[in-house]
């Protein structure tokens, strides 16, 4: 591909997510109304679940497939948390606060919408898949981290798992979803990701970069990581085409903001974890033009 036919590829990739971003800041920074729990609320427990069972149920991939996707998601999580280990250990930091952090990269405000408009509907899907077996990670091992012991009834209380379990059912058992139902679940799902965006800005704008050294160099070795392992899944699983190119970036992104959410609640070193989300977020949208041309030649 020319190279610059490239780079307006990249951009028509970037801007929309730059721009909702940089919407979601400064209406905040404008102290325009904001209702930040109504909007969270909306979005852990009705559009992203119903975004996760719409996009599952209209994937026309076979058992094997969907299987291969959800255990390199899988994957990445874990030997990104693996890898980590020696590295956190070396510097002498928490493992309760920074593996999280490490293991849990945002595949779902950022890593949705660039993956929808770097490879088309077919690549949504396979990144809807990637990030419903990242959240139920997240909402059940992330907290049980931070907290320093599980919690099944947050695990209970997951909207996404039961949207991936009704998906996933649907698709084996080759049931025809009433039109109605599809509908309904696509309208409301397509709320998610300008939310999931316009929330991230919001959420950036509020966060405060503290131990900038330590924040700034743990947020380059979780992008640095993060890519690392996905490319080795990637060659490993033989990964080839949207696939391979989703499994990039998903496992590239920055650290997820509902690492700082659960970091909050049950005082995990929010700071830390926050100048972590902040710093990753801004390496990652000046490294994105990059990891696009990469996986998109």
């Amino acid at each position: 591909m020319p190279a610059f036919a490239l780079l307006s590829d990249v951009f028509a990739v970037l801007a929309p997510v730059f721009m909702v971003a940089a919407l979601g800041y400064g209406w905040t920074r404008a102290s325009l109304p904001y209702d930040s729990a109504f909007i969270t609320t909306f979005a852990v427990n009705v559009s992203s679940p119903c975004l996760v069972f719409s996009a599952l149920t209209r994937l026309h991939l076979s058992a094997d497939a969907m299987a291969e996707m959800a255990l390199a998601a899988t994957a990445c999580m874990g030997l990104t948390a693996l890898a980590s280990v020696p590295v956190l250990r070396a510097a002498g930091l928490p493992l309760r606060v920074y593996v999280p952090a490490m293991a849990f990269p945002n595949a779902g405000n950022l890593g949705l919408p660039v993956c929808l408009f770097a490879f088309g509907e077919s690549g949504l899907s396979l990144a809807v898949l990637f990030y419903a077996v990242m959240s139920v990670g997240q909402f059940t091992l992330g907290p049980a981290l931070a907290a320093g012991r599980f919690d099944l009834g947050q695990m209970v209380r997951t909207p996404t798992i039961y949207a991936v379990g009704l998906a996933v059912a649907v698709q084996l058992a080759d049931v025809p979803l009433p039109v109605w139902i599809g509908n309904t679940t696509t309208l409301l799902g397509n709320c998610a990701v300008p939310l999931m965006l316009f929330s991230l800005g919001v959420a950036l704008s509020k966060l405060r970069l503290s131990g900038a050294v330590r924040a700034l160099s743990m947020s380059a070795f979780r992008l640095g990581v993060g890519f690392a392992m996905g490319l080795l899944i990637a060659w490993a699983m033989g990964l080839t085409g949207a696939a391979r190119g989703v499994v990039l970036v998903q496992s590239s992104m920055p650290v997820a903001v509902f690492n700082y959410l659960w970091a909050l609640r049950y005082d995990n070193a929010p700071e830390d974890v926050a100048g972590m989300v902040l710093g990753s977020t801004a390496m990652a949208f000046v490294g994105l033009p990059v990891l696009l041309m990469v996986v998109m030649q």
